[in-house]
């Protein structure tokens, strides 16, 4: 857990007078160092450690030895400094280091000597929460938090770097001074909004049944955009997304709050009709556009027909208007009816009433050999065509799309022993480049694809290189398309075999057209917690904590946060 190394606050005041004394005591003028990075040791580091403490950045301990903590620690101090964040301590990094430590040092101490509590407080309200605070009133906060839709990275009792960004993020789309200090006002508000959040929702979905469109609550909504919506989030601003897309005619199910498939199939469909790019999330683009007087409804002459589909015949009969549009998302007994006719036809796909990218793929195929515009949509005229006694069935020879079988793709993979658990920053992410090939095998499944490095970040952005290794991914995923990472071993170019995890739901931008996968998917390699709590706190966290727990199953070892 992040609260196992966060800074103890009650030792800031000792560490900043032990500082002053230390940099009093140097006789070197603050101008030229030898360089400290991973693997350095001795006095130097010691008081590298000390300073990154009393600026409030976690070295995971003061023992003298630059470990991944300190590294993270430096990364941290670097990003916020705007100064080239290589993890490494030279001369300009420890310069500005010693020169902010020695101030905030004189601060310190200074609050310090008029108080004989044994914890130093950036606040002075002793009811105000912060971080490197723990208790019932810590998790009392996070759960309305959470409760609010604000990700805390758990709840836990640890007021750690998750919870801080939760109350700046609530502070600022609520108009207070975003400190990350969670004061009298701060709390009173967020216990406030969490108690009628359940009640909130349940009006919201009443009012919507009785109104046909509120461009006033629109225009005051389409302001509070927070964060990314996607599968599996849930919260308040989930429930306006769903009362919204009620209004507009694309969404039908219960306003719960929860983010579930249903409610990515209504996005994608509002992204389609609204000409923006379809990946099922509501990024700030959609929820502008969603909550804007101009959002395209789906209206019931209409809501039946994909735009592709009608553009594909200029009479469509009025039986296809029966039609209500299926892509990717969406579930149901529309979609099993859809499956079941696909199957018959001779389609490679699974009967389970998801439309993950096995239909997709199918739905492609099918409308390439029946002549209509190949959009991976089922819309009014390709179900029409395909519960039609003139539906062409499945024929290998004409589809160019990869049929697999049941050896395709199986391998032996890496034994455990050669398999290594590198960080990406310093181990990784150097190594490689954009455009270069990599490896994936999944010890679960025995099953074995390529993918090529799409962009790199804070993670490996990748697509899959041609449609069989689509295929072969999405069989080891057991036909469904999730964002829970599986663990996987990585063969770098180098050759080397690497942890990492990866989900498979195609999303934003590719490179790759002919692969059966529209976007690209993300692969994480192994990262401190303290910088992944910094820079990647939501999605970033869950992985990191999935390749923790996967080398303690495959090594018995624990990596340090």
């Amino acid at each position: 857990m992040l609260s196992n190394h966060r800074p103890i606050a009650g030792r800031i005041a000792a560490l900043a007078l032990a500082f002053m004394m230390l940099i009093a005591s140097d006789a070197l003028a603050l101008t030229q160092y030898s360089t400290l990075e991973f693997g350095s040791r001795g006095s130097e580091v010691l008081k590298l450690q000390k300073a990154l403490i009393v600026l409030g950045y976690d070295p995971s301990g003061t023992d003298g030895k630059f470990g991944r903590g300190t590294e993270s620690a430096v990364i941290l101090y670097q990003t916020a400094k705007g100064l080239t964040a290589d993890g490494k301590a030279g001369t300009t990094t420890l310069n500005a280091i010693y020169t902010d430590a020695e101030s905030a040092s004189s601060t310190t101490s200074t609050t310090s000597t008029s108080t004989t509590s044994t914890t130093t407080r950036v606040s002075t309200n002793p009811n105000t929460l912060e971080y490197g605070d723990s208790g019932d009133k810590v998790t009392t906060l996070q759960t309305a938090l959470v409760k609010l839709g604000y990700n805390t990275n758990g709840i836990d009792g640890n007021f750690g770097a998750g919870t801080r960004k939760a109350v700046i993020a609530f502070q600022k789309a609520n108009g207070l001074t975003a400190d990350g200090l969670a004061g009298t006002t701060t709390q009173n508000l967020i216990t406030t909004k969490a108690s009628t959040a359940d009640s909130s929702a349940t009006s919201s979905s009443d009012s919507s049944n009785a109104s046909n469109s509120s461009s006033s609550s629109s225009s005051s909504n389409a302001s509070g955009f927070t964060r990314t919506l996607r599968k599996g989030y849930s919260g308040s601003d989930v429930s306006s997304v769903q009362t919204q897309l009620t209004t507009l005619g694309y969404y039908s199910s219960t306003i719960d709050g929860v983010y579930g498939a249903g409610t990515m199939s209504a996005v994608s469909a509002f992204q389609k009709k609204n000409s923006l790019s379809v990946d099922g999330l509501v990024g700030s683009k959609t929820y502008a556009r969603i909550f804007a007087s101009s959002a395209v409804a789906n209206s019931s002459s209409g809501s039946g027909s994909s735009s592709s589909d009608s553009s594909s015949s200029s009479d469509s009969s009025s039986s296809s208007s029966t039609y209500t549009s299926l892509s990717y998302g969406a579930n149901g007994d529309a979609v099993t009816k859809l499956q079941k006719a696909l199957k018959a036809l001779g389609y490679n796909v699974v009967v389970d009433g998801n439309y993950g990218a096995l239909t997709q793929s199918a739905i492609n195929a099918f409308q390439k050999l029946n002549g209509l515009t190949v959009d991976g949509s089922a819309g009014a005229l390709t179900q029409e065509k395909l519960y039609s006694s003139s539906a062409v069935a499945y024929n290998s020879t004409a589809d160019t799309n990869t049929i697999i079988t049941d050896d395709t793709g199986k391998a032996n993979g890496p034994s455990v022993s050669e398999v290594k658990c590198l960080y990406w920053y310093t181990e990784v992410k150097p190594t490689i480049k954009s455009g270069q090939k990599i490896t994936i095998f999944d010890p679960a499944t025995s099953l074995e694809w390529t993918l090529r490095l799409y962009s790199l970040g804070h993670h490996a952005d990748s697509e899959p290189l041609t449609a069989t290794d689509t295929a072969i991914m999405y069989k080891a995923f057991g036909y469904t398309n999730t964002w829970t990472p599986k663990p996987v071993y990585v063969q770098l170019p180098s050759g080397v075999w690497t942890l990492a995890t990866m989900h498979n739901v195609p999303h934003l931008n590719d490179s790759i057209k002919d692969n059966n996968f529209d976007g690209h998917l993300c692969v994480h390699f192994l990262r401190t917690l303290v910088e992944c709590a910094a820079n990647d706190p939501d999605y970033g966290i869950t992985h990191q904590n999935a390749i923790r727990k996967k080398w303690k199953e495959m090594k018995g070892l624990t990596i340090p946060d």
